[in-house]
């Protein structure tokens, strides 16, 4: 589904309001300077075929598996030839894991590790893509389904999101299993169609499928994180940002009432005023910010970060009020610290001389970890008042994740296979503001992570979703060997 705010966003305003901060707490107005990271290479497994890696995910590109939230617009052939590419492209896998499609459309791949009493990994991944935005089409470099290279970057639509992090899977497992690796844990690879538009019909059953069969997955892998040239100011030394909660989602109906009639006889107050009042309360109260959320990913930084916000961020329990205030007042960061408020639907009046009886609102909040949907309800109850009605409105809607835990051997594994790969960032975990396929697992399976082993500036990890989505070539072997160590270091010792 379509995320809240993508890394580049997020990441980006986070340094922006600990930079003014900084500024601030030291009584001065100049900017701080921060020198350009120089990126390296990342370290590659033996034997990794990056041209072959780059040659698959052009042709993924090339396929366009558009989803609409209208799912009678989608035409299922669209994924079905993903299907086809991938069982041609990787034989050896479809020879020696079981593939098994479910609900007509996903596929689940198991490959069977050599110790039933192991708990199996999850790998997560989604064939389907957003469309680009009508109007945009000639403002990227390329065709957006062309699957090009241009000055070193291979762009085109799901390059980041995700059909990058899908073929980087699904060549790595090629990979090991031509090396004849054998797992003793089971590998499962859980690839959806319809992450975009909510995973109801591909990553939804995929899990209740695990569920039923009593799979109780050690850990999951899925989208949600990359690695960051820098963070300027905070640091300019890459970051690795692993995703440990996500955010919940919720859209409340709002409908207020009033007497009709005409509008040369109006009322001292309309249905279309009490739902402007109702919509101003909202707007001027919204949920109460936690900033504290943020300590793990200040902590993790606290070596590196610029010695002028070490002392801010790395002690909110005494500069956290300053800070709140601080990072309330833009949208990138305080998206980070509470529940967000959103209104994006508006209805009301058909004609401009009648006055409506009843005029209603959509609004749509994005639940920090801490608050629930029943929570928000609550709060939006009592800041608008008895008069004005509240409902759920449609189908979608999901609590905010659990924390993983950043202490497990689980995130040891992806720490240690991180490192491996990207040996100049240091990791950091973090809350995705959007939400991905892997909250279907929330109830049954270990520590959940999102993570996604591509490098970049925010300009080009602000992509995913947006104009000129692309990976650099550059990235190619480091994303399949991140995999490939993902799923050795998975594996119990002797």
């Amino acid at each position: 589904m379509k995320k809240a705010a993508v890394i580049g966003v997020a990441a980006t305003g986070i340094a922006v309001g600990a930079a003014v901060g900084a500024v601030s707490l030291a009584g001065r107005s100049r900017s701080i300077n921060v020198e350009e990271h120089v990126t390296t290479p990342p370290v590659l497994e033996p034997g990794i075929d990056r041209d072959t890696f780059l040659e698959h995910l052009a042709e993924a590109i090339r396929l366009p598996t558009v989803v609409n939230v209208d799912r009678d617009r989608n035409d299922p052939a669209d994924i079905l030839a993903m299907h086809r590419f991938l069982r041609s492209s990787y034989p050896l896998t479809h020879e020696q894991c079981l593939v098994e499609t479910v609900n007509d459309l996903s596929l689940l791949l198991t490959w069977e590790g050599t110790d039933p009493d192991e708990d199996p990994l999850v790998l997560m991944a989604h064939m389907d893509v957003v469309p680009v935005e009508p109007g945009t089409e000639e403002d990227w470099a390329v065709d957006a389904f062309s699957g090009r290279v241009i000055d070193e970057e291979l762009w085109g639509r799901g390059t980041l999101d995700d059909k990058g992090p899908l073929i980087a899977v699904m060549e790595a497992v090629e990979h090991l299993l031509g090396a004849e690796f054998e797992p003793r844990r089971t590998v499962l690879i859980a690839i959806g169609h319809d992450e975009e538009i909510g995973g109801a019909e591909g990553a939804k059953p995929i899990a209740d499928l695990l569920r039923d069969r009593g799979v109780r997955p050690w850990f999951v892998v899925d989208e949600g994180g990359a690695v960051a040239d820098a963070i300027a100011p905070l640091t300019t030394e890459p970051v690795a940002l692993v995703k440990v909660a996500e955010k919940g989602y919720v859209d409340l109906e709002f409908t207020a009432t009033g007497d009709g009639g005409h509008s040369s006889v109006p009322p001292g107050s309309s249905a279309i005023g009490n739902l402007a009042k109702a919509i101003q309360l909202l707007e001027a109260n919204p949920m109460p910010a936690r900033v504290g959320v943020l300590a793990p990913f200040f902590n993790s930084l606290a070596s590196r970060l610029d010695p002028r916000l070490r002392p801010v961020l790395s002690n909110l329990g005494v500069t956290g009020p300053f800070v709140t205030r601080l990072f309330g007042g833009r949208p990138e960061t305080d998206a980070m610290i509470r529940t967000t408020t959103a209104v994006t639907m508006v209805t009301g009046g058909v004609k401009p001389n009648v006055l409506p009886q009843e005029a209603s609102a959509v609004v749509n909040f994005r639940i920090l970890p801490g608050d629930s949907v029943e929570s928000v309800i609550e709060h939006v109850r009592r800041v608008v008042g008895d008069d004005i009605s509240v409902e759920m409105y449609g189908e979608m809607h999901s609590e905010p994740s659990r924390f993983s835990s950043t202490d497990s051997s689980a995130w040891g594994v992806i720490q240690r296979s991180i490192e491996e790969t990207f040996p100049e960032a240091v990791v950091a975990p973090w809350i995705l503001t959007g939400a991905t396929d892997s909250r279907y697992y929330t109830d049954f399976a270990g520590d959940i992570y999102g993570f996604a082993p591509f490098t970049g500036g925010m300009d080009m990890l602000s992509s995913i979703h947006g104009t000129g989505e692309r990976i650099r070539v550059s990235d190619a072997g480091g994303a399949v060997s991140f995999f490939c160590r993902l799923i050795r270091n998975a594996q119990p010792r002797p």
